[in-house]
């Protein structure tokens, strides 16, 4: 479902009207979203069940956020906008990366990447 409205279209004019280069996450992300389906495409968000976490008792169903699967996805697609554009910023990547389709992900049932361990956060005075 498109919640963005006008928002994609207005990116594409802007960026044609400066003449800037632009990676359109939106088509690419709706590619690799619907390259895995609705029960996969979970997996790229925050959906953990209760208890999977110290100390956590409900269960968390994010659509906003990533889990480590997700942004790595989403990551993988921007340095294929960086290669595909041939930005200036694509002479500071590795020159063997290997090619990236978000209409073929990474698999998420072989895919590990482990979560970064639980600390406590002390907010600052002042915020």
């Amino acid at each position: 479902m498109n919640t963005l409205g006008d928002f994609p279209a207005a990116m594409r004019e802007t960026a044609r009207e400066e003449n800037v280069e632009m990676i359109d996450l939106n088509v690419m992300s709706k590619t690799l979203f619907e390259a895995l389906g609705p029960e996969k495409s979970a997996r790229a968000f925050v959906h953990y069940p209760s208890g999977s976490f110290p100390g956590q008792e409900k269960e968390l169903k994010d659509d906003t956020h990533f889990s480590n699967y997700g942004a790595y996805q989403l990551a993988k697609c921007i340095v294929q906008g960086l290669k595909n554009n041939r930005s200036g910023l694509s002479d500071y990547l590795l020159k063997d990366l290997p090619e990236f389709g978000p209409s073929c992900p990474d698999a998420v049932e072989f895919w590990d990447f482990p979560h970064s361990p639980l600390v406590n956060v002390t907010k600052p005075d002042g915020n």
